[in-house]
């Protein structure tokens, strides 16, 4: 976060309040970074929703869940984490970090959820004078989720922050239960904001779904050090997108305060095309996702790198990258085919099916498995097993696939395998 000191000595120069900085001894200029593990959780709308829950399911038979400090989550992911928040309190931790009820209380509402269509309805009735396709998807969010829970329903630990973009600013807001904020701007202390809505805002995709509108003056804006735009009409009303416009990985905050991150991503990677649109609309649309990958794999890039520098200790999995690829020995058999077919699912909020379901919770099960065992954050105990998942799922067959030669797609090396 810049302070006001920097901006007095540095103005709103990024090289020299870097410069600035330097004594810190951190490649981010971190200055709150403790030895703590975070979790962040990508946009993809329902792919994305499933993906991770296929990961927390298998964080939690390695009994990694009760280490989380940080829980940060953008779009799609911040589905996941918002129903993880509210299942936490109820969860039924053994003497090995284990939740026995994982499935009841948080599992079967995910994956009840991803099989109502909520997206189109909401565009269309946004055609409705006076109705707007964000209030309807919150709205939804509400009937099926959360029941008017707000963000004083979370629990204090691990915290939960959800990440959404500010229009105004080209800031992000962090919704959280202790304080919610964009640093341009200031913060809320304790606020009540429901969580249907900071979700929407979270996952609202552009054009369609987006805006979402939220008022600020009701819950008192309070200035910070260094919000510059603590003024009317930022103060008044907060304007958001999709938390993946300026973070897709939701980074932010647990890269400055967490020793050890994990990095669940079913963002997937723009395709090829051999003859892109000549015309105006079409390449608009293919100039917007290839900076929007560019600055996805800019922050790769930045993780991977401090990473190297054993400034933090990172476990990436990607729902694009062969389970092959992570080297681990006895990986859970899930094929390279298959894991072409879960990152080409579409990313809408409309109803999937059982099969779909199933496969992506085996990615994201199988990927968090081999990350993290690839980087020697948990040996393979107990084995990793689909059959623990808790619907009738498909069988794949294990295929050896290429070693990944990009460095802005490739896990970092590991420290030591399990």
């Amino acid at each position: 976060m810049t302070t006001e000191t920097d901006r007095k000595m540095y103005g709103n120069d990024l090289q020299g309040r870097f410069e600035g900085n330097a004594e810190r001894n951190d490649f981010l200029t971190a200055s709150k970074v403790e030895d703590k593990v975070g979790l962040c959780l990508s946009g993809g709308g329902y792919r994305a929703m499933l993906y991770h829950t296929g990961a927390v399911m298998r964080l939690n038979e390695l009994g990694l869940l009760p280490t989380l400090s940080e829980v940060a989550s953008v779009s799609g992911g911040s589905i996941t984490a918002a129903l993880l928040a509210l299942a936490w309190p109820s969860l039924r931790f053994d003497e090995s970090g284990v939740a026995s009820n994982l499935t009841d209380a948080f599992v079967g509402p995910v994956t009840r959820f991803a099989t109502v269509s909520i997206d189109l309805r909401a565009i269309l009735l946004s055609l409705l004078p006076g109705v707007h396709a964000a209030d309807e998807i919150a709205k939804a969010y509400d009937r099926h989720l959360f029941h008017g829970a707000t963000l004083q329903d979370l629990p204090d630990t691990p915290r939960f922050t959800f990440m959404a973009t500010n229009l105004q600013t080209g800031s992000g807001w962090r919704f959280a239960k202790d304080y919610s904020a964009d640093h341009r701007v200031g913060r809320i202390d304790r606020p009540s904001i429901p969580l249907s809505q900071v979700v929407a805002a979270s996952s609202a995709f552009p054009p369609f779904l987006s805006p979402v509108r939220i008022p600020l003056a009701r819950h008192g804006v309070a200035p910070m050090p260094g919000a510059d735009l603590h003024r009317p009409p930022f103060t008044v009303e907060a304007v958001l997108t999709d938390g993946g416009v300026y973070d897709n990985l939701g980074l932010e905050r647990v890269w400055r305060r967490c020793r050890t991150i994990l990095v669940s991503n079913a963002g997937g990677s723009t395709p090829e095309i051999g003859r892109p649109s000549g015309r105006w609309i079409g390449q608009i649309f293919r100039t917007l996702r290839l900076i929007h990958q560019q600055a996805e794999d800019s922050r790769k890039r930045l993780l991977f790198g401090v990473h190297n520098l054993k400034q933090r200790k990172v476990a990436f999995w990607s729902i694009d990258t062969p389970i092959s690829a992570y080297g681990v020995p006895n990986a859970v058999a899930f094929a390279d085919e298959a894991t072409g077919r879960a990152a080409t699912i579409r990313t809408r909020l409309n109803r999937f099916s059982p099969s779909e379901i199933g496969l992506l919770l085996q990615a994201g099960y199988a990927g968090a498995d081999a990350s993290l065992r690839a980087r020697g954050i948990a040996a393979n105990l107990p084995p990793a097993d689909f059959s623990r998942l808790p619907i009738d799922l498909p069988t794949t067959r294990v295929a050896r696939g290429p070693s990944l030669t990009d460095p802005s797609n490739a896990p970092p090396a590991p420290h030591a395998r399990a």
